[in-house]
């Protein structure tokens, strides 16, 4: 009987133990879970070295090279300098057209009837037919202030080769001794060219003390000058040549108020630009009947008068320069330069091209000389400069 149970037991436990092997343990195995995947962070960019221009270009980049400890910084070679352009006509420019039909106002800083006027009036009348296209010309009066109302009037003209001064005008001098009047700077102005130098000279009185200059060196009799303001050019004559000379103010300028002065015998003495042949055309006999003589040539040594339709200079007539010290001709070239290649000019407004400046300038050279001063001076025994204007300033 006992052994029947010892059976039993041992069954159950064997029976118990074949089933816990077919089953599993008492705790299954847990499933495993994936772990989560880390998000990926870029790696920080390394620098790299700038490539050079060149390098740029190429497909095998050369690195910039590195100085070694110690070693100066080289410098850098300068760029190489960019060339001015040569300035070329604009491509809607016909030399041909470009004046064809239209009216160029020709701008006269002094009053009608006086020689910059009428050299004026000549030349509208007479350049149209040296030019290309035949313009018409018109004068047009804008006195003043010794032309600077009419200087600073072609500063701010358009620089289209519509408008053109002619005359006596456009200097420095004024520029630099009336500096609050004036709104131009000459060397801006675009320069035609020039026909003439000024043919200046001092003239007296046949009723005063002395009938040249000469004579009147460390003289006593006083004799007197007009002029609209003072005059740093008779100045220095006086205190060169010890001159007894005193100057009167207020007496217009130009050959108009130069002749007027002597018609009415308001000064002794008056110095004129165009007075050698004006006088003889516009008050025959003066010189010939000793109204007025000659006193001293003011004008540079290069220009020569010539018969002016009555006299002949006189023989011991003669230019104030042979007479001052070295000192004092360097002092009166300086006062008087405008009597030279800037007398009487013509020029356009600022920023005019060249290849419209051409037309005019090309066209003065056809003009004869002769008869301008035969129009505004009468006989003139020596045909005028004609200045190139690419050697004049602007």
């Amino acid at each position: 009987m006992r052994l029947l149970r010892l059976t039993t037991v041992l069954s159950v436990i064997l029976a118990t133990l074949l089933m816990a092997g077919a089953c599993g343990s008492e705790e299954p195995t847990a499933t495993p879970r994936p772990e989560p995947t880390p998000t990926p962070v870029p790696a920080a960019p390394q620098p790299q070295p700038t490539p050079t221009t060149e390098a740029m270009m190429t497909d095998d980049p050369t690195p910039t090279p590195t100085l070694a400890p110690g070693q100066p910084t080289p410098t850098p070679a300068p760029p190489p300098a960019t060339p001015t352009a040569t300035p070329v006509p604009p491509p809607s420019f016909d030399a041909g057209t470009y004046l064809e039909g239209k009216t160029v106002r020709v701008i006269v800083g002094w009053d009608p009837a006086t020689s910059s006027d009428l050299q004026a009036r000549y030349i509208a009348s007479e350049l149209p037919r040296f030019m290309e296209g035949s313009p018409r010309m018109i004068v047009t009066n804008k006195p003043g202030a010794s032309s600077i109302i009419a200087n600073n009037f072609m500063a701010k003209a358009e620089p289209d080769g519509l408008i053109i001064f002619w005359g006596v005008g456009g200097q420095p001098t004024n520029q630099l001794t009336r500096a609050d009047e004036t709104e131009y700077e000459f060397d801006k102005f675009v320069r035609i060219g020039t026909f003439e130098n000024r043919p200046a000279a001092w003239y007296i009185s046949g009723d005063a003390p002395y009938s040249r200059i000469q004579d009147a060196m460390g003289g006593t009799e006083e004799f007197t000058y007009g002029t609209t303001t003072f005059s740093a050019t008779v100045e220095l004559m006086k205190q060169a040549l010890n001159l007894p000379v005193r100057q009167v103010l207020g007496i217009q300028g130009g050959t108009t108020g130069f002749l007027l002065a002597f018609d009415r015998s308001d000064v002794d003495s008056m110095i004129s630009g165009s007075g050698w042949y004006r006088i003889a055309s516009d008050r025959p006999g003066w010189f010939t009947d000793g109204y007025i003589e000659p006193f001293a040539i003011i004008a540079d040594p290069t220009t020569r008068l010539q018969y002016n339709g009555e006299i002949n200079p006189p023989d011991d007539l003669v230019n104030v320069r042979s007479l001052m010290s070295e000192e004092h001709v360097r002092d009166f070239e300086i006062l008087t330069a405008t009597d030279g290649a800037l007398y009487r000019t013509g020029f356009l407004p600022p920023g005019t091209p060249h290849e419209i400046r051409n037309l005019f300038s090309d066209a003065g050279t056809g003009i004869p000389g002769r008869r301008i001063h035969r129009r505004t001076d009468q006989a003139h025994g020596e045909s005028p400069r004609r200045t190139d204007p690419r050697s004049c300033i602007g």
